[in-house]
């Protein structure tokens, strides 16, 4: 995988993290809409992996042959930007809304 679609793919996984936490963090600080958050989350999941296909669906053809490391590279940063858009709604979470 070359180094432009690496930074592409980076770089979408960046906004679409920001996107989702950002909207989470605001929608929790309305007692109203705070438990509802979770929820929002996991419709967000699904639909960044909608967009991430539209937006890279040349990997996704099937006569494309990927090595170990072209897969390594695409899902680590996957995973990773998950794992810290859980550990933000966490702590989001925690956060006793302001009245």
């Amino acid at each position: 995988m070359n180094q432009i679609l690496l930074e592409e793919h980076l770089f979408f996984n960046l906004t679409a993290s920001t996107v989702v936490v950002g909207i989470c963090y605001l929608l929790s600080k309305s007692p109203k809409t705070k438990d509802y958050v979770g929820f929002l989350y996991l419709f967000g999941i699904p639909l960044k992996g909608v967009f991430f296909y539209k937006s890279f669906s040349f990997l996704f053809l099937e006569g494309l042959s990927l090595s170990l490391q072209e897969k390594v590279n695409i899902l680590l940063p996957i995973l990773l930007f998950l794992a810290v858009e859980v550990l933000f709604l966490s702590k989001i979470l925690k956060q006793s809304p302001s009245s």
